[in-house]
């Protein structure tokens, strides 16, 4: 009726499949941190143990 509704409803349905949602978003974020944190934890200690080895010689 007056062109208001798409003519096959089934074409503009969508899904979203696992892994699209709120909490797949929410749960990357985490990742991400987490492996920022461990990253930047893991070259201070080796720049740390580089710097130890190299002062006492």
């Amino acid at each position: 009726m007056f062109g208001f509704k798409p003519k096959n409803p089934e074409e503009h349905r969508y899904y979203l499949l696992p892994g699209q949602g709120r909490g797949a978003k929410h749960k990357r974020r985490v990742h991400m941190i987490a492996s920022l944190v461990t990253a930047a934890l893991v070259a201070a200690g080796l720049s740390a143990l580089m710097w130890y080895a190299n002062e006492n010689r």
